[in-house]
């Protein structure tokens, strides 16, 4: 593998690129707030002439996600696209119409229930009659994942598929950690549920992309090694992990430690699979 270069100022390789895949959660907001000087930096790459695509694993539809970012107060005219793991779950349950009406089992926030709208899925609370369970995260905020081990083992019996819309484990709102879709739908795996993913690191998020994009000169700025840099290097992208999201742990009061970094990479088995990556 290559190995992780310490980056200063995103300036010294932006250059090197036409296209910024950018993560949202944990990289431009922390679920409150706008980060510090991130408008500078996207107001830099766009003076640059560089395309700005959000992806996220926000299992929300793009429009709804546009709109919580013009809410914090960010314009659209900073970035090119949304891209969000809702976005491509429903657009690909959407292909699945004339299927037939399917009970549909929700798991997640009633902020995320727009989700289904405009689907042929008819909203059941009985396992029993489950076709089909739409996962897009804890119902609360302060869930842990034994607040869900019986539902999923009572959902099970019937073996409905499980569509995880956000297959991040955990995120960080504020300053707090919190489990995501990931969690539960790991563990509905675990006990023998079949689960389909959308989002990073999956390949459609980026076949989305790549749709519309005529080059590959893309590059990957993102806080999971699980999820943004594993989906750059299945897909062969330089990435950049901000260090100061999830894996918060690898720094220390004068910046990264390298050796918990390392470490982290190993205990990850990212050694066999990393591309290239610059850490800031």
């Amino acid at each position: 593998m290559s190995k992780p270069k310490e980056l200063i100022n995103l300036s010294e390789i932006s250059k090197f690129y036409d296209v910024f895949f950018i993560d949202l959660w944990g990289v431009v907001h922390n679920g409150i707030k706008l980060f510090n000087d991130i408008i500078d930096v996207l107001q830099n790459l766009k003076k640059e002439k560089k395309k700005i695509f959000f992806l996220t694993n926000a299992p929300r539809r793009a429009a709804v996600i546009s709109e919580q970012l013009k809410n914090f107060g960010l314009s659209e005219k900073l970035y090119d696209f949304v891209v969000s793991s809702g976005e491509i779950t429903w657009q690909t349950l959407n292909n699945k119409k004339n299927q037939g009406t399917k009970n549909c089992f929700l798991i997640g926030p009633k902020r995320d229930f727009h989700l289904i709208e405009g689907l042929d899925l008819k909203v059941t609370d009985d396992p029993n009659l489950t076709d089909i369970i739409i996962n897009t995260g804890p119902w609360g905020d302060n869930d842990v994942l034994e607040n869900y081990t019986s539902i999923l083992e009572n959902l099970v019996k019937r073996n409905p598929i499980m569509i995880c819309s956000n297959p991040d484990r955990t995120v960080v709102r504020g300053d707090r950690f919190m489990i995501c879709a990931g969690t539960l739908a790991d563990y509905y795996e675990k006990i023998g549920g079949s689960v389909e993913y959308y989002g990073k690191p999956f390949k459609q998020i980026y076949e989305f992309c790549f749709k519309i994009l005529d080059t590959k000169k893309v590059l990957v700025i993102g806080d999971s090694l699980e999820n943004d840099i594993a989906g750059a290097n299945n897909q062969n992208l330089d990435s950049i992990l901000i260090t100061s999201g999830i894996h918060r742990e690898v720094n220390n009061e004068s910046g990264i430690d390298i050796k918990k970094l390392d470490d982290l990479m190993e205990k990850k088995n990212f050694s066999k699979i990393f591309y290239e990556s610059f850490i800031i």
